[in-house]
């Protein structure tokens, strides 16, 4: 992880524009890069909410927004139980799209 938190004041451009080639040069595909610094981005605005029902509800949106998106840095794009089916629009960049697997019966 070579890039930490958003630095006071910056904004999400500029966050994201050091942001994805660092994770990209640390290995990463460029598509989980930018996953993963939105959720960076995203983690560092919620810790600054106070307000108990707005943090809650920001999580909420976080978990949905990254819904089987694996944001460690272990190569494969998507958590454990999902596979990725192509990429999707997450604010203006593409993610993976990670959907769950089917379960055998």
């Amino acid at each position: 992880m070579p890039v930490d938190k958003p630095k006071p004041g910056e904004t999400q451009e500029e966050y994201l524009k050091y942001c994805i080639p660092a994770e990209i040069n640390e290995g990463m595909e460029a598509d989980q890069a930018a996953a993963v610094c939105y959720s960076y981005w995203d983690k560092d605005k919620m810790s600054k909410i106070r307000d108990t029902s707005a943090k809650v509800m920001a999580k909420i949106v976080y978990n949905i927004k990254f819904k089987g998106i694996n944001l460690a840095e272990d190569g494969d794009p998507c958590q454990s139980g999902y596979t990725q089916y192509g990429t999707k629009d997450m604010d203006g960049r593409e993610v993976p799209n990670c959907i769950p697997d089917e379960k055998e019966n």
